[in-house]
């Protein structure tokens, strides 16, 4: 039961990503990305169609709160959380966005050349580290937190049954 309680957490965390993604993109505009990293990914790849860009979201989110969870347990809390988001944004920034044509923590990348109103296109390269940055800690901070407090919970209820 903690296995698939720490994928609904990992699915909540990734859900107030997302959330706080549109807001700024749709809401508020000062997201320097036109689409998700997800959904950019899968339009480079020619791939973004229907729900496979929520559900690479959703589902990376839910493996990496489960991959914590089985690499420490009852013995999961915030600041595992924090540094499992802030390795994951790392590799974001070396890797993922390099393949999506953003360059290394976004410098330097095609983004930049492409018009305001291209999916692609990727505008200031401070506020996307910056804005990747809190988003992953927010992230990190949800399944840190929730995930011991959901497994103690679980503990709690099975002692007091006994």
């Amino acid at each position: 039961m903690k296995w698939l309680k720490s994928i609904l957490i990992g699915v909540l965390g990734s859900l107030v990503m997302f959330l706080l993604m549109m807001l700024g993109i749709h809401g508020t505009g000062v997201a320097p990305f036109n689409l998700p990293p997800s959904a950019a990914f899968l339009e480079q790849l020619g791939l973004n169609v229907g729900p496979l860009p929520l559900l690479t979201h959703f589902g990376y989110g839910a493996t990496w709160s489960f991959v914590l969870v089985g690499l420490y347990g009852s013995a999961t809390n915030v600041r595992r959380g924090l540094s499992l988001a802030a390795g994951l944004w790392l590799f974001m920034m070396l890797v993922y966005s390099p393949l999506i044509g953003w360059g290394v923590f976004g410098v330097g990348g095609a983004g930049h050349d492409l018009a305001p109103s291209n999916p692609l296109h990727l505008g200031s390269t401070a506020k996307y580290v910056a804005a990747t940055l809190v988003l992953h800690l927010v992230y990190g901070a949800i399944i840190g937190g929730l995930n011991p407090a959901w497994i103690q919970f679980e503990t709690s209820s099975a002692r007091t049954q006994a």
